[in-house]
C-alpha cells in the first residue's frame, strides 16, 4: 500500500467518526424546562376561619339617646358644655333666667300661708260650734255650716299646695340637666339668647352600646334568627368589629319588601362613633379550624373538587373535601391539604399534573 493511499484511508475514517458524533440518537427525547411561577400564581395553605354569611350595610346609631327641649320661655343665662364633651346623668348643662317664674313661686307660697291660716281659724270655729251644739245652744244647721266652711278651706289649701308645686316645677325647668350619661353631640343655644317653650337645646347620646339597622331581602329572612353573630368593618378603620343580632322586624317594608334587622354592638372603648357607615355580614355558619383556600384555587367544585399542589418541584393533583363554601368571602374550608403546603392560586393555562415548576424566587 502506497503512502498516498494510507493517508486517504485515515482521512476517511476521521471524517466518518466526526459525522457519527454530530448525528443525534434516533430515540432521544427533548427535555422540557421547569416553568418558573410568579408570586401571584401560588399561595401557602393556612388555617383560617371561613363563614357562610349574609352581607349587609348600615349605619351605627346610639342605642340610648335623648333630645332636650325647653319647658319654659326665658333667657339663657349660662351654658356649661359644648359638643363632644362627656356628661353624667343629672349634670347641669345650662341655666335659664325667668324672673316671672320666681315671682310666681313667691306669690303661690304667700297664698299657701294665707290658706293655712284660714284653715286653722276654720278649725277653731268648728270646734267651738261643736261644743255649743253639744250644749244645745246652736242648731244643727249652724253646725253643718261650720263643718262645710272647714271642708271648703281644707280644699282650698290643697288646691293652693298643688299650684305652688306646679310653680316650683316650672321654676326647676330653669336648670337643664343631662337625662343620661353620654356625649353631647348637639348644642343649639348660647348665653344671652331668648328661647321659647319647646325650643331644642341639646342632644346627648350614650355611645357605649350601638346598634346597626340593616335590611335583608325577603328571600333571606328565613335564614336568620336572633343571637347570630355579625362581623363588620367601618370606613376609615382597618379593624374588624363584632356584633350580635338582637331583633328582627317581623313586618316587611311595603316599598322594598325587605326586612329590617338590628345588630347590637358593644363599644366600651369608644372606638366606634355614631353615624358611621358599616359593611358587614351575619354569620350563619362558620368553620375555623381547617385550611381555607380561595374558590379560584379549587377545580370542579360541583363534582369531585381538587387543587394543584406544588410538591418536589412538580405539580400534583390533590383531591379535597369542601367543608364549607362562602360565596360572599370567595373562600372554602377544605380537608386534603395541610397547612404550609404550596397551592396554585388559580388554574394556569397549559399546566397539568406532573409538570416541572420552580417556585418564585425570594425577594
Amino acid at each position: 500500500m502506497t503512502k498516498t493511499l494510507r493517508l486517504i484511508i485515515v482521512a476517511s475514517v476521521v471524517l466518518l467518526a466526526a459525522c457519527g458524533k454530530s448525528q443525534p440518537a434516533a430515540d432521544a427525547k427533548p427535555v422540557n424546562p421547569a416553568r418558573e411561577l410568579a408570586s401571584a400564581d401560588v399561595l401557602t395553605a393556612c388555617v383560617a376561619p371561613v363563614a357562610d354569611s349574609l352581607p349587609f350595610t348600615g349605619t351605627l346609631s346610639a342605642l340610648s339617646s335623648s333630645v332636650l327641649a325647653s319647658q319654659i320661655d326665658g333667657t339663657v343665662s349660662e351654658v356649661k358644655v359644648r359638643e363632644g364633651e362627656r356628661v353624667k346623668a343629672g349634670q347641669v348643662l345650662a341655666t335659664i333666667d325667668s324672673e316671672e317664674l320666681r315671682q310666681s313661686v313667691a306669690e303661690q307660697s304667700a297664698r299657701l300661708s294665707n290658706n293655712e291660716s284660714q284653715l286653722r281659724l276654720a278649725k277653731i270655729k268648728l270646734n267651738q260650734q261643736r261644743e255649743l251644739a253639744g250644749k244645745g245652744f246652736i242648731s244643727k244647721t249652724a253646725l253643718d255650716e261650720a263643718e262645710s266652711a272647714y271642708v271648703v278651706k281644707a280644699g282650698e289649701l290643697e288646691a293652693q299646695r298643688s299650684q305652688l308645686a306646679r310653680a316650683r316645677k316650672q321654676l326647676s325647668y330653669t336648670v337643664v340637666h343631662a337625662p343620661i350619661t353620654g356625649v353631647v353631640y348637639e348644642r343649639k343655644i348660647n348665653p344671652g339668647e331668648q328661647i321659647v317653650k319647646n325650643a331644642r337645646l341639646f342632644a346627648v347620646a350614650d355611645l357605649s352600646v350601638l346598634e346597626i339597622a340593616a335590611t335583608l331581602p325577603s328571600r333571606q329572612i328565613s335564614q336568620v334568627k336572633t343571637g347570630l353573630p355579625a362581623r363588620f368593618s367601618v370606613e376609615g378603620l382597618s379593624e374588624r368589629f363584632k356584633g350580635q343580632l338582637v331583633r328582627i322586624n317581623p313586618v316587611a317594608s311595603v316599598s322594598t319588601r325587605s326586612f329590617t334587622v338590628y345588630v347590637r354592638v358593644e363599644n366600651k372603648d369608644g372606638v366606634l362613633k355614631g353615624g358611621q357607615f358599616v359593611k358587614g355580614a351575619l354569620v350563619l355558619k362558620e368553620v375555623s379550624d381547617h385550611v381555607a383556600l380561595p374558590l379560584a384555587a379549587i377545580n370542579d367544585r360541583s363534582g369531585k373538587p381538587w387543587v394543584m399542589v406544588v410538591k418536589n418541584g412538580k405539580l400534583e393533583k390533590r383531591p379535597v373535601t369542601l367543608l364549607l363554601t362562602s360565596e360572599s368571602e370567595r373562600q372554602a374550608a377544605v380537608t386534603g391539604v395541610s397547612a404550609g403546603e404550596t397551592v396554585l392560586s388559580a388554574a394556569l393555562l397549559g399546566m397539568k399534573p406532573g409538570d416541572a415548576v420552580m417556585l418564585p424566587r425570594a425577594g
